[in-house]
């Protein structure tokens, strides 16, 4: 078995693709499905296998600009002889071709991808794009070249990858298609009034019974692939460091304003950050934690699809008011994680002495934190996405 390298989809499919099998990306129109199979093939490649990509759909010197985009070195396997192309493009736009087997005329790509996954066996070999075969050779004979192709592939022990545009194709097809593979992966475009998002899917997989979650995603240059979470909510009562949280587990962080109040310089408006961990990005954002702006908790909140919930640890005088924010937030309907802050200071509770105190359940976990020394950081960051995402 090989691992995707696709966040959240080896998860999915119990672990990765068993060697010998295929997968196809079914995307509809004008969703990014390229990525999905030059990261596979990439991730495949640096575990120490080799691969191919067949093209039928832009010049092989078009692929390589976009693996440099996506922050992957093509160039370095192609100069390896470790990764190579069936270029089934350029002869047919009258430029020279570039690959280690060409095609003139779309009747000879049966035969030459035969060719190329006999030269992988172990490895991993890209096709795109279907549809465009389907535009030029007879639907029936595609479905049975395929057949073909998986099968030449399982006795090689190589994973055949297939990018598939979903045009306006007779449903039977589309069945028939997805039929001859192992995996399917469905892409599709989240929409309401405008488009909002991406997302992918796996709709079936032969050796296992897939988890079938619409995960949101977004392709990074450079990064690939990666999970898309749209809003994550970070709140909690004055001085519990929901600023320095932010600025702890984000890339990139800014403060909207700030001032001096009292002794302390606290936030009066919002904390706004981007978190790219392993293999996630999340757009965070911080409330104010005074009274006078909770008019602002039921705006910032709106569409978050998880919560931090700060607390100081040695404060607990503060707690209700920790509790009062989560309602007027309403993070009680969404999943959230206490961060118990500022345990380094005397008197600081521990998190059943917190549990006890707040009267929550075990359902809600509580992460022991110093965010000043980014202590408990991670954890608590690591267990929002496990609890919104699985393991």
């Amino acid at each position: 078995m090989k691992k995707t390298h696709i966040p959240k989809l080896d998860s999915f499919i119990g672990g990765g693709i068993p060697v010998g099998s295929s997968i196809i990306f079914c995307a509809v129109p004008g969703v990014e499905c390229e990525a999905f199979g030059y990261q596979i093939l990439n991730g495949i490649v640096e575990d120490g296998y080799n691969g191919f990509i067949c093209t039928n759909v832009t010049e092989p010197s078009n692929i390589v600009y976009e693996f440099n985009r996506y922050g992957w070195n093509l160039e370095k396997f192609l100069d390896e002889k470790r990764v190579f192309f069936v270029d089934g493009c350029s002869k047919l736009m009258g430029v020279p071709p570039m690959g280690k087997y060409s095609i003139d005329e779309f009747s000879q790509i049966e035969e030459m991808v035969l060719k190329a996954i006999d030269d992988i066996p172990n490895g991993v070999g890209v096709i795109n794009n279907l549809s465009t075969l389907i535009d030029y050779i007879d639907e029936d004979k595609v479905i049975n070249i395929i057949g073909r192709w998986n099968k030449r592939a399982k006795e090689k022990k190589a994973i055949l990858v297939y990018i598939f545009t979903k045009w306006d194709y007779p449903s039977e097809l589309i069945n028939t298609l997805t039929n001859s593979v192992d995996c399917t992966v469905s892409l599709t475009s989240i929409e309401e009034r405008v488009i909002i998002g991406q997302g992918f899917m796996v709709t079936s997989a032969s050796w296992t019974e897939p988890q079938k979650n619409m995960v949101l995603f977004f392709v990074l240059q450079p990064g690939g692939v990666k999970i898309y979470i749209p809003k994550i909510l970070v709140t909690g009562p004055y001085n519990s460091g929901k600023s320095s949280f932010v600025k702890s587990i984000s890339i990139e962080s800014v403060s909207v304003d700030k001032m001096a109040l009292e002794k302390f310089s606290t936030t009066i408006a919002m904390d706004i950050g981007h978190v790219d961990h392993d293999g996630f990005i999340a757009d965070i954002f911080g409330t104010p934690g005074q009274e006078r702006f909770d008019l602002m908790l039921d705006i910032l909140a709106k569409e978050a699809v998880g919560a931090f919930i700060l607390i100081d640890s040695s404060a607990p005088q503060t707690f209700a008011r920790a509790k009062e924010m989560i309602n007027k937030t309403q993070a009680e309907a969404i999943p959230k994680i206490i961060v118990a802050n500022k345990q380094d200071l005397p008197g600081a509770l521990t998190p059943e002495q917190i549990r006890e105190r707040m009267k929550l359940d075990n359902s809600i976990p509580i992460i022991p934190t110093v965010v000043t020394e980014n202590t408990g950081v991670e954890e608590a960051l690591d267990t929002l996405l496990k609890i919104l995402y699985g393991e």
